[in-house]
């Protein structure tokens, strides 16, 4: 927070906490003549308000916000935020060219009006003196005042702003995150800084949304914005973390599934889970599912097929075991495609042991987990029916995906890090 002697540049009203000696109020508004000025009294300095504004040569336009508990902090701050928003509306005063000077008043009116102020503007004052009465202990003298004008450190230092997008990134709400950094920081000292960071959650909101490309793009533009930043300073940086989801989304952007995407697709079915997104994470988890059986058999039958389908040259090479199976024969494309249960029941014929226990499973029709599970999908709204999924629908797709896969999906495997409120930090 800046705090120097130097006046802000232009001030079109003052809001001013009264009580006690007039002479420091006086001095602040004689420096600057603002055509507005806001006085915050209670009822036993409403007069000295009314003396002040009576010495003002250039007679400002006066409010009064006049508190009768004086003493709490509770109603001195709500009858300033009930009045301050009205009173910006009827004068059509910027926020920018208010001055909020603290100095008079009681030690509680002095607070809430810093608290209330706080949230609309950005300049502040207080005057003091090196010369006080009672020892240098009192008042400031008469005469001897002196302005000490001070930046509001919620918009310097972006509090409010980065705790938002610290609690919107740990709900995955990386692009809301990303735009209230982007939105501030024009308004702080550590601009660049704030926009690198923008750009890293931007980069997260395109690996959420599984748009591994656009993810690589912004993820090294990031990375390429933080290093001269965080660099020197690896105690508290986000480069590893930018680094490692660059990696990550390397590896998912290739043109053909491969263990990498299929695990981020699991820990974003979570991801989306824990949004309440039970539809969409469901969404996610079968097609993993489908992604792990067509793994197994590009794995089984030597890359014939890819993400269960195997095109029209390479059908007479497929094992004659699944040549005799009725859905493995080619379309009248000649390409051969095959459903999740198609890919599982080609495999248990080829002998795969995981594959044999879902299609003992299948086998027992109504009685089937597998099925049921699946058929939550289904059934979904984003599927084939009108049925929300709910948490418990997800819960028992999850469960048949842990028992009959052997998916790991209590937790995550590559959990996105918490945003560190260090990085926006200046070095000590």
């Amino acid at each position: 927070m800046s705090t120097a002697p130097t006046p802000p540049p232009k001030i079109t009203a003052a809001l001013v906490s009264v009580g006690g000696s007039p002479a420091p109020v006086l001095h602040v508004l004689r420096q600057h003549r603002p055509a507005h000025v806001w006085y915050f009294c209670s009822a036993g300095s409403r007069a000295n308000a009314d003396d002040i504004q009576r010495q003002l040569e250039w007679h400002p336009a006066p409010r009064f916000i006049e508190i009768a508990r004086f003493e709490e902090l509770g109603p001195c701050y709500r009858e300033l935020r009930r009045k301050l928003p009205d009173i910006l509306a009827e004068t059509k005063v910027p926020p920018a060219e208010v001055l909020v000077d603290y100095t008079g008043g009681t030690k509680t009116m002095s607070a809430a009006l810093v608290l209330a102020a706080a949230e609309l503007f950005q300049q502040f004052s207080y005057v003091g003196s090196e010369q006080r009465d009672k020892g240098g202990l009192g008042i400031v003298l008469d005469g001897k005042e002196r302005a000490l004008y001070q930046g509001n450190p919620w918009t310097e230092l972006a509090i409010r702003e980065v705790e938002r997008a610290r609690d919107l990134w740990a709900g995955c709400q990386f692009e809301t995150a990303a735009n209230v950094l982007r939105d501030v920081a024009p308004r702080v000292p550590l601009r660049h800084r704030f926009e690198a960071l923008a750009t890293l959650a931007e980069g997260m909101a395109a690996r959420h949304r599984l748009d591994f490309h656009e993810a690589t793009r912004r993820l090294r533009e990031a990375i390429g914005r933080m290093r001269p930043i965080f660099e020197a300073r690896p105690a508290a940086s986000p480069l590893p973390l930018a680094k490692n989801a660059l990696q990550i989304c390397q590896a998912c952007a290739a043109d053909t599934a491969g263990p990498t995407l299929l695990r981020e697709l699991l820990d974003n079915a979570l991801r989306t889970a824990a949004q309440g997104r039970y539809e969409d994470a469901a969404a996610r988890l079968y097609r993993a599912m489908e992604m792990q059986a067509q793994l197994w058999l590009a794995d089984a039958t030597g890359g014939l097929f890819t993400n269960g389908r195997c095109k029209p040259e390479n059908t007479a090479q497929i094992p004659d075991t699944l040549k005799t199976l009725p859905f493995c024969q080619p379309d009248v494309h000649g390409e051969i495609k095959l459903s999740l249960e198609q890919c599982f029941l080609a495999l248990e014929a080829l002998g795969h042991e995981r594959a044999r226990a879902i299609a003992a499973d299948i086998a027992l029709g109504t009685r089937s987990r597998w099925r049921t599970a699946t058929e939550k999908r289904n059934a979904g709204i984003l599927a084939h029916g009108v049925l929300p999924i709910g948490k418990a629908g997800f819960d028992e797709i999850k469960k048949a995906a842990e028992d009959f896969l052997g998916f790991e999906v209590a937790r995550e495997a590559n959990p996105v890090p918490a945003l560190d409120l260090r990085w926006f930090e200046l070095e000590q």
